[in-house]
């Protein structure tokens, strides 16, 4: 299922989470790694964390690929002790320009990124480790997505700024916990869309919490226009608490 690291290793110091005394701060090595899929493709992906870590986290990365944001998201979970990797589903094409990353975004085959998502999955599995998914705008559908896909592999979600496309059927099947985060000023995801989103959910058995900030769309990314660095720290907060309370209950 997977094949050795290639190229680019660094060593990733996680000292600045050092000020904050509730979170665990640890050292490990982020690595480029290729992984091989079920259906014999190729991706990369970038992992870091403590192997031994008991709950593993698979980024899934929005139009803009594999970018700066996308690397110090897994460093952040890093730092805080869980296993987490990233895998590039757009096979290494990126561009900052929202055109161009659109049309990459749409030219991709959704079912290849199901193979490249089994695989990322498939990477992080261990014996007592618990998976979950975490994507923000395409990455975020991509994480509900997988939720549905492999409902007995994913045991929890986070959907940033995502669609949560489902219809009763598929959302009956859900068994992952679902944090979900939108932008109060998101043109593509409206306060209307997120009702419709709670009223679906509430026909699963799963626990659903949804919070909605004062902020545009792409928020929490460093590397956009909309970025607010005070809204994305709370957002920040709900997750670390939803991800703390998931290990805790193991």
């Amino acid at each position: 299922m997977r094949s050795l690291i290639l190229g680019l290793i660094c060593f990733v110091s996680f000292s600045s989470y050092a000020s904050d005394p509730s979170q665990k701060v640890v050292q490990a090595s982020a690595e480029v790694i290729t992984i091989k899929s079920m259906i014999g493709t190729s991706l990369q992906g970038y992992v870091a964390g403590p192997e031994d870590a008991t709950l593993g986290i698979l980024i899934l990365h929005d139009r803009w690929g594999i970018n700066s944001t996308i690397r110090q998201w897994v460093d952040r979970f890093a730092a805080r002790g869980y296993r987490a990797l990233a895998i590039d589903v757009f096979d290494g094409r990126i561009s900052k320009k929202m055109r161009l990353a659109t049309e990459i975004m749409n030219a991709t085959d959704p079912e290849w990124v199901k193979a490249d998502i089994k695989a990322g999955l498939g990477y992080l599995k261990k014996d007592g480790r618990k998976l979950v998914t975490l994507g923000a705008g395409f990455g975020g559908w991509q994480s509900f997505q997988a939720a549905l896909a492999e409902p007995d592999g994913v045991a929890g979600t986070v959907m940033i700024y995502g669609e949560l496309e489902a219809d009763v059927a598929q959302i009956r099947t859900l068994k992952a916990p679902l944090l979900a985060i939108f932008a109060r000023q998101d043109d593509s995801i409206t306060l209307s869309m997120i009702e419709n989103y709670r009223l679906l959910v509430k026909k699963s058995l799963i626990l659903y919490k949804s919070y909605i900030f004062a902020a545009g769309h792409g928020f929490m990314d460093q590397a956009y226009p909309n970025y607010d660095e005070s809204q994305a720290s709370d957002a920040w907060a709900q997750v670390d608490s939803f991800l703390a309370d998931f290990v805790e209950t193991g």
